[in-house]
C-alpha cells in the first residue's frame, strides 16, 4: 500500500469513533460508516494534500473510495495522469 500515513490516520480516526478497531484494506468504508458523504469531502482534501493529486468533482463518488484498495488504485491512476 502506498498511501501516506496521514491518509490512513484519517480513516482509522473516523473508524475508531464508530468502534471499528482498524481499517482493513478490503473493508467497505461506506458500509462500516468510516466514510459518509460529509466525511468523503474532508477525506478528498486529505488525499489531495498528502498524495499530490487533484480529484475532480465528477470523480468524488463512493466507487472510487469504497476500500483502501480502491483508494490506492485511484490515487495511482491520478498520479499517472499528472
Amino acid at each position: 500500500m502506498s498511501l501516506p500515513q496521514p491518509v490512513i490516520e484519517f480513516l482509522n480516526s473516523n473508524a475508531a469513533r464508530l468502534g471499528v478497531p482498524q481499517v482493513a484494506v478490503d473493508l467497505d468504508l461506506f458500509k462500516s460508516g468510516t466514510l459518509d458523504s460529509f466525511a468523503l469531502v474532508d477525506f478528498v482534501t486529505v488525499l489531495e494534500e498528502n498524495c499530490g493529486i487533484r480529484v475532480p468533482d465528477a470523480e468524488v463518488i463512493p466507487a472510487n473510495f469504497r476500500t483502501i484498495e480502491d483508494i490506492d488504485r485511484y490515487v495511482s491512476s491520478r498520479r499517472l495522469e499528472s
